[in-house]
């Protein structure tokens, strides 16, 4: 059977991760280690000052040194408490603050990464990653605890051997004939060797479990996504509840459940607790010898003088308190070479290019704007595999364009190299001769008002989905929205316009229909006036009434706008005044409608003959 490769610990990945959250919440770091060392030394002292008034109390009994010891030990305590409830406080803030501010990185860098990457798969499993991490512990703020708890486990291991020391160098010299043993260099010899092979045996069952522990949680990462799919995406979300109740797809969904949950429980037996079933056995067999061998050279060195009892109950502590925070340190070093391993993804995550908006042009004000795409070929990053192939197309200044084919035709991808969402991989768009890479980007989109195929809504103030921005033209927005077709919805809501879209981000939404929403977007376009209006498959949810609305008021709007149509409904490029037919990436036709229906061997006269025939075959029935 192949093993288990065993992970190693990344320097580089905390160093990444350090920088990182330096880089978004530096307080953190600070709080962190502040907090560390206050934790190390904070249970040490009150043993120390404690032992010296046992000692104290059994011997000389000063009333101004207990006193004093007295007052010191609460002084002590009370501080500390002070400061622990302080730094406990910043802790919960900072990290809140730091988990907010990496979310909000995330999301950042989500919006200004180049927009060919947003859509790859590569892309969403690297973001199903990051998202698993959170909920297993593996996320990084994880990794800054851990490295935390680490550098409390070594601070407080410091501290115990410094105490163990004292007991083994700085006893009294008595020896008698009976116990000559106990006071000899051989003695503290044979405890030495049994503490460091004790510790040794002990250091390497920990490292066992915490791999194991490391390797559970990491595994559960995918199980994590399905966990959230099954309990919360899909039982909980109101907008599933119609199809499971109309299918009744209660019983397929409880059975997923009911089968996660039992795998579940299957993979945590199989993977982490019968492994450790005798790990956990020898290191109660490990710490019971180690244990006995100090506690007979505690009682011996004890019974013959060497040491008081304030040391007994020093030695006691820092015995156990060793054991502790050498079980802690392997735990958290295990715990953080899994987190650095995950962290893999965040860092390639961020590492992903950014949108390229070197232009600094400026757009003239005019009236023409002509677009013409040379030789213009588009490839996904890391495929080989053209979606555009040669494209040579001119989109003239107010005339309307209707893009046709197939799907997969290559359409939506020319619109995107259009908006600049994409750069192309070979070839040149340009903007009245200018290649529009030579534009400033911000300037250059403020040319286009585009409805997309798989346009978004956001779950927010109707008034903001439609101006998507503060300052909003109440006029200009009524306007857009009769114009789009929903004013028996303006009415329906009073004019209303400060109603959120649906009820995920406000209780109080309100539902639109796919028809409203598709509509919504449309004004949105309106709204925008921009001199250019790009219709992606724009009333694909409409019916045929309300899509014939749409595009005679869209003619009628666009004026002597430059326009661009993108519709499988071929009947509704009757009123452009140019067509383009994708085929395969390729731009196999182009003319308009009346040229191109009179060539029989061309793609466009196959493809309005099939809808023709599914017409006529609609009206006979």
């Amino acid at each position: 059977m192949k093993k288990n490769k065993r992970i190693k610990l990344n320097l580089s990945t905390i160093t990444s991760a350090l920088k990182k959250i330096y880089q978004i919440r530096k307080e953190y770091i600070w709080v962190l280690i502040g907090y560390a060392i206050l934790q190390a030394i904070r249970p040490f002292i009150p043993i120390i000052i404690s032992a010296k008034i046992l000692d104290e109390l059994l011997g000389d009994k000063d009333v101004d040194k207990l006193m004093i010891m007295a007052i010191s030990l609460v002084s002590f305590m009370l501080i500390t408490h002070i400061i622990s409830s302080y730094f406990i406080k910043k802790y919960n803030d900072e990290s809140k603050l730091l988990i907010n501010s990496y979310y909000f990185e995330l999301s950042k860098k989500s919006m200004t990464m180049e927009y060919a990457y947003i859509e790859k798969k590569e892309t969403m499993d690297l973001l199903h990653q990051i998202e698993g991490a959170a909920t297993s512990w593996m996320a990084i703020w994880n990794i800054a605890e851990y490295m935390q708890k680490g550098l409390l486990a070594i601070i407080e291991i410091a501290i115990a051997v410094v105490l163990i020391m004292t007991m083994l160098t700085g006893s009294v010299a008595v020896v008698t004939a009976e116990v000559v043993f106990i006071q000899s260099k051989l003695a503290v010899v044979a405890l030495l060797a049994v503490l460091v092979f004790g510790l040794y045996l002990y250091s390497v069952i920990q490292a066992r479990i915490g791999e194991t522990a490391a390797k559970d949680m990491q595994s559960g990462i995918a199980g994590n996504r399905v966990f959230g799919y099954l309990f919360f995406w899909m039982t909980n979300n109101y907008e599933h509840g119609k199809d499971i109740r109309i299918y009744s797809a209660q019983d397929l969904l409880h059975s997923k459940i009911k089968g996660y949950v039992k795998g579940n429980y299957h993979d945590c037996d199989e993977h982490y607790v019968k492994p450790n079933v005798k790990h956990f056995s020898l290191l109660n067999i490990v710490n019971v010898v180690m244990l006995m061998a100090v506690y007979c050279f505690i009682i011996l060195k004890a019974y013959v003088g060497a040491i008081t009892v304030g040391t007994i109950f020093i030695q006691i502590n820092a015995i156990m308190k060793l054991y502790d925070s050498v079980g802690s340190f392997l735990t958290q070093y295990n715990m953080l070479k899994a987190a650095c391993e995950h962290f893999k993804y965040s860092i390639e995550f961020f590492e992903l290019p950014e949108s390229k908006k070197d232009g600094k042009k400026e757009i003239e004000v005019c009236d023409t704007y002509v677009f013409e795409f040379k030789d213009v070929s588009f490839n996904y990053p890391g495929t080989d595999t053209l979606v555009l192939d040669q494209i040579d197309l001119t989109i003239k200044a107010g005339e309307r364009l209707a893009v046709v084919g197939m799907n997969g035709a290559g359409k939506t991808t020319m619109i995107k190299l259009l908006c600049r969402l994409y750069e192309p991989t070979s070839g040149i768009i340009t903007l009245n001769g200018t290649n529009i890479q030579d534009y400033d980007f911000d300037a250059y989109i403020n040319l286009f008002s585009v409805v997309f195929q798989d346009f978004q809504l956001f779950a927010f103030e109707m008034d903001k989905n439609v101006a998507t921005g503060n300052d909003i033209n109440n006029k200009a927005l009524e306007n857009a929205l009769k114009n789009a077709g929903l004013s028996n919805v303006i009415e329906t809501m009073n004019n209303d316009f400060k109603v959120p879209l649906g009820k995920k981000y406000e209780e109080e939404g309100r539902d639109f229909s796919g028809g409203e929403k598709q509509k919504l977007a449309i004004a949105r376009a309106l709204y925008r006036n921009a001199p250019v209006v790009i219709l992606d498959e724009p009333t694909a949810a409409l019916d045929p009434i309300a899509e014939y609305e749409i595009y005679t008021k869209f003619d009628a709007l666009v004026e002597n706008k430059t326009a661009v149509f993108i519709s499988h409904r071929l009947s509704s490029c009757r009123f452009c005044h140019d067509i383009a037919v994708f085929h395969k990436g390729k731009i196999v036709q182009h003319g308009n409608h009346e040229a191109l229906l009179k060539n029989h061997n061309g793609k466009y006269y196959e493809l309005w003959n099939a809808q023709a025939e599914h017409y006529i075959y609609e009206q006979a029935n």
